[in-house]
């Protein structure tokens, strides 16, 4: 498989749920936040990452995303088989890739980038975090959480 297959995969899954393609980024814009998705490649491998995030459209942004966050599992194992689905170095045939990276998607993509659609919705997300270490400075204090 190909980067470029990857990218279908994810085109079709992001596509029919309001998602356009941009470049290696599919995105929606709302009226108060930007939902986007990033396929990225290692600098060391053939692996892909699937991150995804939220731009808070009413404060400045310096990166891609101000909440961001990458496809995986707090299961060790299903981490491990989303790492080996998106090495396309890995013996899995394209078939069985495309089938399990759209079960991936569906289970641990969609929900929450359906699940989250205003600010408030944003919030709720970033007090289920153990902790703020990777919330920027500038979504803190428009949030007022602590510094």
């Amino acid at each position: 498989m190909e980067k470029k297959e990857l990218a279908n995969i994810l085109s079709e899954v992001l596509v029919p749920v309001g998602f356009k393609k941009k470049g290696n980024y599919w995105v929606i814009n709302g009226d108060e936040i930007t939902k986007m998705v990033n396929l990225q490649k290692s600098q060391f491998s053939n692996s892909f990452y699937i991150n995804y995030g939220y731009i808070l459209n009413a404060i400045p942004l310096d990166d891609m995303m101000h909440i961001y966050m990458r496809v995986a599992s707090t299961d060790k194992n299903e981490n491990k088989r989303i790492d080996e689905l998106l090495n396309l170095a890995s013996h899995i045939s394209n078939e069985d890739r495309a089938n399990n990276l759209k079960r991936v998607l569906y289970e641990k993509l969609i929900p929450n980038l359906q699940n989250i659609n205003t600010e408030e919705d944003v919030l709720s997300e970033i007090k289920k975090r153990p902790h703020l270490n990777a919330v920027p400075l500038v979504v803190k204090k428009h949030f007022n959480l602590p510094e």
